[in-house]
């Protein structure tokens, strides 16, 4: 089993990462804000650690003494963020400092055009321009690093319950029409997805798209 740091753990596809590693006997530190609203119950092998992302300090004391990162963190509203490539900056730095290895992070479907229906690309897209771009920035700097990284690129995420019934891929899963049955996943499928990548060298250096 590995000891684990969970990034972005109030939010639903971080929650379920922290109850289905902890099923499988990972050691699970949850890193918050504010630990209180980790909507997972106490466990003996869940460690919460307080924090904020954007301190360099604080994540490099959260990376120290784990196995590997998987990231789930996200940004609320439409406005310029710069959460995603500002706070894995710190995560990569962190991680290169204390010999950590794996990271799997979340992205999302819609930042490759080519994954993207033409109603997604028209309507949905401009509106999350600002995330988007960031999130791109984000993916850059994954690249750019020598870690074991997997980046996972979920289309719209839905509060269904787990089935493993979803498929993955490195090169293409196409969108569709977003607004008219296109693919969707579960976050506690998501989530499956990503604690798998943590005994599979599969996607290792890829960006791999999931869906049902």
């Amino acid at each position: 089993m590995s000891r684990l740091l969970i990034l972005g753990a109030t939010g639903g596809t971080g929650a379920a990462l922290v109850r289905q590693a902890l099923e499988a006997g990972h050691e699970v530190s949850a890193f918050a804000r504010d630990p209180a609203t980790i909507p997972v119950p106490h466990h003996e092998r869940l460690r919460a650690l307080r924090g904020d992302i954007m301190d360099a300090e604080q994540v490099s004391r959260a990376v120290s003494g784990h196995d590997a990162v998987l990231s789930a963190l996200g940004s609320r509203g439409l406005g310029p963020t710069r959460v995603y490539s500002e706070s894995i900056v710190h995560v990569l730095r962190a991680m290169k400092a204390h010999g950590v290895r794996r990271l799997i992070a979340v992205t999302a479907a819609g930042i490759d055009d080519e994954q993207a229906g033409l109603l997604f690309r028209a309507l949905v897209k401009p509106l999350l321009r600002n995330r988007y771009s960031d999130m791109r920035r984000m993916e850059e700097a994954v690249r750019q690093s020598d870690v074991a990284w997997t980046l996972v690129r979920p289309p719209k995420l839905t509060d269904r319950g787990l089935s493993k019934a979803y498929r993955a891929s490195a090169d293409h899963l196409p969108m569709g029409g977003y607004f008219f049955g296109g693919p969707t996943i579960s976050r506690e499928d998501l989530a499956h997805f990503m604690l798998a990548q943590l005994d599979s060298d599969e996607y290792v250096r890829k960006a791999v798209a999931v869906a049902y």
